[in-house]
């Protein structure tokens, strides 16, 4: 009986050093003039300026951090609040014929040797794109500013599933 006492409380402090560290961490929205917020900000916008063929501001619709991830939903517009014209960006045929939400740009970071690196972004999807970011890296839905409940996350070994 000892045994069997001793082996349930090894699997559990096994398991619970196997599960990330991250999951402990407590996910913030950084507020506006905060230099987590520009730093996270600052690294994404690069991306989205090449991808647009232009500078760029963003609009914040969710701004999250949690420990070494962050993740964002913005709008983009040029400086001084001006829309971006999509008919004369590399997504014009998208943005033609419906197929660019956008209102809504994505990224998700991870902070390496202190700096934010972008490791996946999403201009105008029409889908749930960050679904799979959270499932190829074990993140919390909440991360996403989605719930749990709704987003579950993957069973232990199941391989995620992508939407192609």
């Amino acid at each position: 009986m000892r045994f069997v006492l001793l082996l349930a409380l090894c699997l559990v402090g096994f398991s619970t050093a196997l599960s990330p560290a991250r999951a402990a961490d407590p996910i913030v929205s950084p507020e506006r003039g905060s230099p987590l917020r520009a730093a996270v900000l600052d690294a994404a916008r690069p991306l989205f300026e090449q991808e647009t063929g232009g500078p760029v501001e963003f609009v914040i619709n969710t701004l999250n951090v949690m420990g070494e991830w962050a993740y964002g939903d913005v709008q983009l517009q040029r400086p001084g609040g001006s829309p971006i014209d999509w008919r004369k960006t590399k997504f014009a045929a998208d943005f033609t014929q419906g197929m660019l939400e956008t209102g809504h740009n994505l990224f998700l970071l991870q902070q390496t040797g202190g700096k934010w690196i972008v490791v996946e972004y999403a201009v105008g999807p029409t889908d749930i794109a960050w679904d799979w970011w959270r499932q190829q890296r074990n993140l919390p839905a909440e991360l996403f500013g989605a719930s749990s409940a709704d987003f579950p996350p993957p069973a232990r070994g199941a391989q995620p599933r992508s939407g192609n």
